[in-house]
Order: C-alpha cells, then structure tokens, then sequence
C-alpha cells in the first residue's frame, strides 16, 4: 500500500467516525459518543505513529477533503520547500497547488521551480475561509505545479 493511499484509508475512517459520533449525538448515545471518541484517538495515535511528515500530509490531505479541492493546496508560509517537495515525491504527488499570500509566497514558487516542479499556470481553488451565511469555502487564486 502506498502512502497516499495510507493517507486515504486513515480519512475515510476519520469520516467514517464523524459519522457515527453525530448520529450517537443526535440520538443521545453518550456511549456511543465516548466510544467514537476513544476510537478517535487511537486513530490519531496510528497517525503520529506513522511519523510527523506523515502527519503533516494527513492534515494537507484532510484539508483538501474538507474544503473540495482535488489537489493538495499549499497555502501558508513555508520556509523548507526542499521538505515540501521531498516528502510530496515520497508520497507520490504529481501536482498541488500553492495558494499562499505571505510576502515570500513568490521566493517559494522560485524554489518549487528550482527544486524541479512546472508552475503549470494558475488556477481556482477552495482556501480555508468559509462564507458564514452559506458554509462554503471562499475561492482563491493559487499556483499549479507538477512534479
């Protein structure tokens, strides 16, 4: 198994458990909650087991679940993209974007291309602030790249 597929299963049991745990809530099932909850974290321990590049690709991947991306989006400050990059080939991520604002944004995109990923032009995607009336995830502008 690979270990974006790794990434996947870990998700879907994550999802799986969300689901659970609201309908519990919804019924009133404290045990049922207290076991979604225990269940829950033992899940997070198979995660940090798994190493903390492993967990920081957890979050990127549950991120891009969540906000209804089909790429994992870059969209903070990163000041090791040698890291980013390396750890996006062990995964075996052929494209992400970058959605960043922070004044290096552009020093980052130049080391991407410098460490050997194509900035493939720009694209939409969803970014991390929700609209507080409808629930959706606001849309950015973003760098697409490939590896």
């Amino acid at each position: 198994m690979t270990k974006m597929e790794m990434l996947e299963r870990f998700y879907q049991r994550h999802e799986e458990l969300e689901r659970k745990f609201d309908a519990a809530e919804k019924a009133g099932d404290t045990k049922a909650m207290d076991a979604c909850q225990d269940s829950h974290q033992n899940l997070l321990q198979e995660v940090r087991v798994e190493g903390e590049a492993f967990g920081d690709m957890m979050r990127l991947y549950s991120e891009m679940k969540q906000q209804g991306n089909s790429r994992l989006d870059l969209s903070g400050t990163y000041r090791k993209p040698e890291e980013v990059i390396r750890i996006f080939r062990e995964f075996g991520v052929t494209e992400f974007t970058f959605s960043s604002t922070w004044s290096s944004a552009i020093q980052t995109s130049w080391a991407f291309t410098q460490l050997g990923c194509t900035l493939k032009g720009m694209t939409e995607v969803h970014g991390t602030k929700r609209d507080f009336q409808t629930g959706e995830y606001e849309k950015v502008p973003a760098f697409l790249f490939s590896l």
